[in-house]
């Protein structure tokens, strides 16, 4: 069934869920494709409703869990830069660990606040210091980490 659903996907939708799924931003993607940020948005949108997902976090997690955003993989142009690349063992407590694997399985901040009976605050300053020590810069990005350390499990 996931072949399938790549299958769905033009060529441009492909090259955008691939750097999608290697934690880029949309305007990294615009540059990195020659496209504009508003393509981009369009492309997203397009994907979500083929892939089903409800945001870029699945998306992007989809991208990794099919194989297409494997980040050894050459980008269009140049690879991301070594500072795009996560610490290796980031010093996260008990609770952020929880958070972020909760990210991970694609929850919103009101559905880890909900599952970990804490406020909505909370998540996000959670949330604030967990891309603080992994040096990502949006939840998707937290969340390809989560996947690729295992956390998801």
């Amino acid at each position: 069934m996931e072949e399938a659903l790549a299958e769905n996907l033009t060529c441009r939708e492909l090259d955008v869920l691939r750097l999608l799924g290697r934690g880029l931003s949309n305007r990294l993607i615009a540059r990195r494709l020659d496209i504009s940020e508003k393509t981009v948005k369009n492309h997203l949108s397009s994907i979500y409703v083929k892939l089903g997902a409800t945001d870029r976090t699945q998306a992007a997690l989809y991208a990794r869990h099919v194989g297409l955003a494997d980040p050894g993989e050459a980008a269009p142009s140049a690879p991301v830069p070594e500072r795009d690349v996560p610490p290796a063992d980031p010093d996260l407590t008990a609770r952020e660990r929880g958070v972020l694997r909760l990210l991970a399985w694609g929850l919103s901040n009101r559905g880890i606040a909900r599952k970990l009976d804490i406020s909505e605050k909370t998540v996000k300053n959670h949330l604030s210091s967990i891309y603080v020590k992994l040096g990502a810069t949006h939840r998707t990005q937290a969340a390809l980490y989560a996947q690729h350390v295992g956390l998801t499990t």
